[in-house]
């Protein structure tokens, strides 16, 4: 694993939040800023950064209320306005003007709301299976998944039941399953295995949908240089979403991977070749 320094920035009201830093001192080329989706933090993104590092400095951010970052002591705070201004305040804290972003599911969608905010900060985008809305398969999916509770004696045992809530035609192997539920899971003082997060999270995700046309915001993305990365049995960046983000935007690059539902985890040689082939072309 490439090296990386562990850093924290102070947000405006008062949280901590983590970040890792992938530093390339050779590199004139615009930071690459990973950012994760909505139960993820900055571990699941540590084989795209070692693979990125020899290119860019990467920066990997935990969301407010999820892994090493500070809960936020109110749930309303979870929201799509805050998340955006946290990722202001953590470009402001490093003195980078603009950032190549990587964001996958929730991490795609805020960098898609910066773009009619600050579209200045975006050098290009990279988004993964994440669009302005969700495929209405996916939707009632995820919203039934952020209910459940939980809570499991093993890692292992976690690691079955996320793959059992999975979408049917993902290849992952066992032991990928359970590298991806390690990362993203944790043992709680009683001993109980329950996801890295602020339990609350999924209240405020559960308050945003449906609130107001999403897709001016992804209007405001036609100047900037964009890929668009689908998991093939992806049922939240289904086909109809992806073609008219297509239709809104012509110059959208497209790749999809084989063998991915939500999400691709961006280690995938289909991934990682679009990825290389989109950041050539980006300052």
């Amino acid at each position: 694993m490439a090296g990386f320094v562990e850093k924290r920035f102070r947000t405006r009201d008062g949280l901590s939040l983590y970040y890792r830093d992938y530093a390339n001192p050779h590199s004139n080329k615009a930071t690459v800023l990973c950012l994760s989706g909505t139960t993820q933090n900055s571990r699941v993104f540590e084989e795209l950064a070692d693979h990125l590092v020899n290119q860019r400095r990467v920066l990997c951010m935990d969301w407010r209320g999820h892994g090493r970052s500070d809960h936020d002591p109110d749930w309303r705070h979870y929201t799509f306005p805050e998340l955006r201004d946290d990722i202001l305040e953590l470009l402001a804290t490093e003195r980078i003007p603009n950032v190549v972003i990587i964001g996958t599911s929730v991490g795609g969608i805020i960098a898609i709301q910066l773009a009619p905010h600050r579209p200045e900060v975006i050098t290009g985008a990279i988004i993964n299976d994440a669009g302005p809305v969700m495929g209405e398969a996916g939707r009632k999916r995820v919203q039934e998944f952020m209910g459940l509770t939980m809570e499991f004696d093993s890692v292992e045992d976690a690691s079955r039941e996320i793959k059992a809530r999975a979408v049917p035609g993902i290849t992952l192997s066992d032991q990928e399953w359970l590298e991806r539920t390690r990362r993203t899971f944790r043992r709680r003082a009683d001993g109980k295995v329950v996801p890295d997060m602020d339990p609350d999270y999924g209240r405020g995700f559960r308050e945003r949908q449906g609130s107001g046309d999403p897709w001016p915001a992804w209007d405001a993305m036609r100047p900037i240089p964009a890929l668009a990365i689908r998991g093939a049995v992806s049922d939240i960046l289904d086909r109809t979403v992806l073609a008219e983000m297509k239709r809104r935007k012509p110059d959208l690059e497209v790749a999809e991977v084989p063998g991915r539902g939500h999400c691709p985890h961006l280690d995938e040689p289909e991934a990682l070749r679009a990825i290389d082939d989109f950041l050539a072309r980006v300052p």
